[in-house]
């Protein structure tokens, strides 16, 4: 037979069935702190009262200005975090074939942010997103929602909504969202092959770049893992390293069907368009180092097949009707050069 269980409100009884004792006083000091006393009691100067007590408006001109500036600068520093969420995302969006196929089937795609609310800070965010034309709406805002007081801060969420125009803008202002600079990401390889050894480098550039410049496109990763193939074999591209490098930021360099391939991936990040333009084009800055690189495309082999299996001949007449005079002037000329030198090809076939 089994013992009634003591009754349930002798504690001391229920712990000692358990082979457990019930302390008939509390620890002392020595157990809990080895006698260490009691700290000593909190003071507070004058001045440090009178700001803690005192209305900022009471405190004069200069106590209400500096209130302001660190206002501000708490603001700024939201709005740099919100930046810095909305370059990952729009990165991450570049990454994927879904986000794409979403923005062409639904016309926009939206980013949840979340910060400190404040009317500062709701000001300068809506100054934000109408800088690259993007839309801003609260997350979950209802009409008859009842509102909590303004001077009381508390977290909000917005969607900041992103049609092709919006991407497009937002890339102008953050270009390396779409592609590092060349010389960056050829520094970094240079620097992981040196440091984590030949053998090892393939896995640590998966990790190593995305944590340095954010997340990476496909047609980037296997440009930098070229380099580091090259580095390996200790080949160098035409040109060699050093002030050459810095180079690769004004004119690509474009030698191999691999890089045609990034051209035109990164010319047209998100595809193109029924009418065969691009649906998100590259900042100026990064089309015209590309388009000037991409000259040398007409004195590859196979030249007929690499337009067709790379797609970089629809890409760059794309931007035949670029709104920059230059960036359409260079894509009609290698277009022209392109056309005539397949010409050539067949005639002499």
């Amino acid at each position: 037979r089994c013992a009634a269980p003591p009754a349930m409100g002798d504690l001391a009884a229920r712990l000692k069935s358990r082979g457990l004792t019930l302390e008939a006083a509390p620890p002392s000091k020595k157990a809990l702190g080895g006698g260490v006393g009691a700290p000593a009691p909190l003071t507070l100067t004058k001045i440090d009262k009178q700001k803690l007590f005192t209305p900022l408006l009471d405190q004069g001109a200069k106590a209400v200005k500096e209130g302001l500036r660190s206002q501000a600068e708490a603001q700024d520093g939201l709005v740099d975090g919100v930046v810095t969420t909305l370059r990952k995302w729009v990165q991450d969006c570049l990454t994927k074939n879904e986000k794409r196929d979403r923005l062409l089937e639904k016309g926009l795609l939206k980013c949840r942010v979340q910060a400190t609310w404040s009317k500062g800070f709701d000001e300068k965010l809506k100054q934000l997103v109408a800088g690259f034309g993007g839309r801003l709406a609260a997350d979950g805002e209802k009409e008859n929602a009842e509102k909590p007081a303004a001077w009381l801060p508390r977290n909000e969420k917005w969607l900041v909504g992103f049609d092709a125009q919006a991407f497009e803008r937002f890339l102008v202002q953050h270009p390396s969202a779409l592609e590092p600079p060349g010389s960056q990401v050829r520094s970094a390889v240079e620097g992981i092959v040196a440091s984590k050894g030949a053998s090892a480098a393939e896995v640590a550039l998966l990790q190593e770049l995305p944590a340095r410049f954010g997340p990476l496109r496909q047609a980037t990763m296997s440009r930098a893992k070229r380099i580091a193939v090259e580095l390996r074999r200790g080949s160098k591209r035409k040109g060699g390293p050093g002030a050459q490098a810095a180079g690769e930021d004004v004119k690509a360099r474009i030698e191999t069907a691999e890089d045609v391939a990034w051209a035109a991936a990164t010319l047209a990040p998100m595809g193109l368009r029924a009418d065969g333009e691009p649906l998100v084009r590259a900042p100026a800055a990064i089309a015209s180092a590309i388009l000037s690189g991409l000259d040398a495309v007409v004195g590859m082999q196979d030249l007929v097949a690499l337009l067709r299996e790379t797609g970089i001949g629809k890409v760059v007449a794309g931007y035949r009707r670029h709104p920059s005079v230059e960036l359409a002037k260079a894509a009609k000329d290698l277009v022209a050069s392109w056309r005539n030198g397949c010409r050539e090809r067949q005639s002499a076939a």
